[in-house]
């Protein structure tokens, strides 16, 4: 698991889930198994628009000067009913190696976009903690995997949008943190 945060740590997303993937396929069948070849790319147009979107907001009707975005996906582990996008603007360029700053945003998106693809995983999550999964090994293993996936999923969706954008959209050439909820130590940045 430590090389998996590792190689998201530098940003070396294909890597990351090919290891991930063979780990998670090595596991006995559960759930978690079907996020395996699973991408979330058929929402790089939603997010382009929610992204569109939020930063004219943020700089016409909220008047700032966006130095960085913060695209944070929910607190997916536990919230199974809705995994979504949320976004957080800022007026200054920010650093990992100090999250406190995650708190100071300037403006906030006042709605999110919601994550299609995963239900069936979502569904797993959730009768994985109510049937208390955590107490096997290797059932805990194979959540975590799922998570580092889903997480590094989300990741190369952002990293593609943002690329696919480049030179057209202002808010393309703004740093972007890329994180989910409770999962701040494995933030990647766009710059």
């Amino acid at each position: 698991m430590q090389n998996l945060q590792e190689l998201i740590l530098a940003g070396q997303t294909d890597t990351a889930i090919q290891e991930a993937e063979a780990a998670l396929a090595q596991l006995p069948a559960s759930g978690f198994q079907q996020v395996i070849g699973k991408d979330l790319l058929h929402l790089q147009q939603p997010l382009t628009v929610f992204l569109n979107h939020f930063y004219k907001a943020m700089d016409e009707e909220e008047e700032l000067d966006v130095k960085a975005i913060y695209v944070e996906m929910n607190s997916f582990t536990t919230q199974y009913d809705r995994w979504f996008i949320h976004l957080l603007a800022y007026e200054s360029a920010a650093r990992r190696d100090n999250l406190d700053w995650l708190t100071d945003f300037a403006g906030e998106s006042e709605k999110s976009l919601t994550i299609t693809g995963y239900e069936t995983l979502q569904e797993a999550n959730k009768n994985y903690m109510q049937s208390e999964g955590y107490r096997d090994d290797q059932q805990r293993q194979a959540c975590e995997l799922q998570e580092y996936l889903v997480i590094l999923r989300f990741q190369e969706l952002v990293k593609h949008t943002v690329a696919a954008n480049k030179g057209k959209a202002p808010w393309a050439d703004v740093p972007m943190f890329i994180g989910a909820h409770d999962f701040e130590d494995l933030m990647f940045i766009i710059q």
